[in-house]
């Protein structure tokens, strides 16, 4: 399955500089050319969940860390407020009406995929925190 999400780019981008590894560090490891490597980082193409586990496990990251994005990871012209008031969208109803949107909106193939990072994230928000 090919995975092509607004903001993708820039997390893959984020966490293989975080890691200090170059384009052409990171396609020889995963065995795709470095060209690859700056399209799916550039959102210029999609990327296989295979090739995306892949760069879960060089960059030690979560593979929902990689689909859950924030508004920053959207650029612009992603609206993060009420146009009408201007006040920030953060109520919980708010927030969940839009989640539902654009899961409805997303390719059918994609939604078990979506449902499952979903699931993920409410269960990790339903573990204690160690930094309280």
């Amino acid at each position: 399955m090919k995975i092509s999400i607004p903001g993708l780019g820039g997390r893959l981008q984020r966490a293989r500089r975080a890691t200090g590894l170059s384009q052409e560090a990171v396609a020889s490891k995963i065995s795709v050319s470095w060209m690859t490597v700056h399209r799916w980082e550039r959102s210029q193409r999609s990327i296989s969940e295979e090739n995306l586990n892949l760069l879960c496990e060089l960059y030690d990251k979560p593979f929902r860390w990689f689909l859950t994005l924030e508004d920053d990871d959207l650029g612009d012209n992603y609206e993060t407020s009420n146009t009408a008031s201007g006040t920030p969208l953060s109520t919980s109803s708010e927030v969940a009406s839009r989640l539902s949107r654009k899961i409805a909106d997303a390719p059918e193939d994609l939604r078990p995929m979506i449902e499952k990072v979903v699931e993920d994230l409410l269960d990790s928000l339903r573990k204690p925190s160690f930094n309280q």
